[in-house]
């Protein structure tokens, strides 16, 4: 609709507006080279701006996962992650920030602060980059999971348009189900995104901890945010038809995995649809924690399974390349 209204204020017609969308956002062809658009394409460019994003490297594990460090117009660069799912797809781990000014103390990226927010048209290039990689090839890009480099609803302008465009059926057309969005829990953001995509995609909330003085240990924003105000927002989230909240912790033994903080996710999750995902904590320079063992995770899942959680253990991908969840900060990218 956007465009269609640009199109008409340029005298070139709203009735363009669907060719012209195709043309960029599903086929990746320049103005001049959308069927039909002839002297129109000209017009059209001297009053746009194309993103560009280039695949700069790309770092391969032997399990399939592929770190990509991408690089926009001015310089700047992100990560993000290809993982391999179950059958002939890709799900896409996207950036939405240049750095990150959470500072949780389980991610490298929380180490490097905050550059920028990348543009709506960053992240969209971000994902035809990822497409065009993978064209081609065995597999297809299926599946978007915003939780790269930053957080997601402190870029939420960027993201929230940067959603109408991927979602958009003249586009790719990602299926709503098939993105998700995760944040370590901006409460006006999250009922912002409640608002403007009817809980369609699917919402993941970096909670990592049961309580107050644990969260706020491992999650600095936590302080401004306490996990009452935190709940009330992620049950207010609309589930339409099966949907579903993935709550996302990380395993951190001696830290989060005591009983008070066991009988806190367990207070978290009551009446909430949805399954707590536990993440082994994947090792950078410099962290302050070490990575637990097998036994270690396994034991947070029955504590957790004993209080009536649902429970699945997210296994790390891609830790060989520094591209496993937590880890995403450039540091080997040349």
């Amino acid at each position: 609709p956007a465009l269609a209204d640009l199109l008409d204020e340029l005298g070139i017609g709203a009735h363009h507006a669907g060719r012209v969308f195709r043309g960029v956002h599903l086929h990746r062809r320049a103005l001049d080279q959308i069927a039909d658009l002839g002297r129109h394409a000209g017009t059209l460019a001297a009053a746009t701006t194309r993103t560009e994003a280039v695949v700069e490297a790309v770092h391969d594990t032997p399990d399939g996962t592929r770190k990509l460090v991408v690089r926009f117009g001015d310089g700047s660069r992100v990560e993000s992650v290809l993982v391999p799912m179950r059958d002939d797809r890709y799900s896409l781990c996207v950036s939405s920030q240049v750095g990150c000014a959470m500072a949780c103390a389980f991610c490298a990226t929380g180490t490097l602060g905050l550059t920028r927010s990348l543009t709506a048209g960053e992240i969209v290039a971000q994902v035809h980059a990822a497409r065009a990689l993978v064209e081609g090839g065995p597999r297809r890009l299926s599946r978007l999971v915003f939780m790269g480099m930053g957080e997601p609803l402190h870029a939420y302008d960027s993201v929230r348009d940067a959603l109408r465009i991927l979602l958009d059926d003249h586009g790719v057309n990602f299926g709503a189900k098939h993105i998700t969005v995760s944040t370590v829990g901006l409460v006006r953001r999250i009922g912002d995104l409640a608002r403007d995509t009817g809980g369609r995609i699917q919402l993941a909330i970096s909670l990592h901890a049961g309580t107050d003085a644990t969260r706020v240990r491992i999650v600095p924003t936590a302080r401004r945010t306490p996990l009452t105000e935190l709940r009330e927002a992620v049950h207010a989230w609309p589930l339409p038809g099966s949907r579903a909240v993935m709550v996302e912790v990380v395993v951190l033994p001696g830290v989060n995995d005591g009983a008070a903080d066991l009988d806190g996710i367990a207070w978290f999750m009551d009446g909430l649809r949805g399954v707590v995902n536990l993440i082994p904590f994947n090792p950078f320079p410099g962290a302050p924690f070490a990575s637990p063992t097998d036994q270690q995770v396994l034991a947070m899942q029955a504590g957790l399974d004993r209080r009536g959680v649902h429970t699945r253990v997210r296994w790390p991908r891609g830790r060989g390349v520094s591209g496993a969840c937590g880890q995403l900060m450039l540091a080997d990218a040349g």
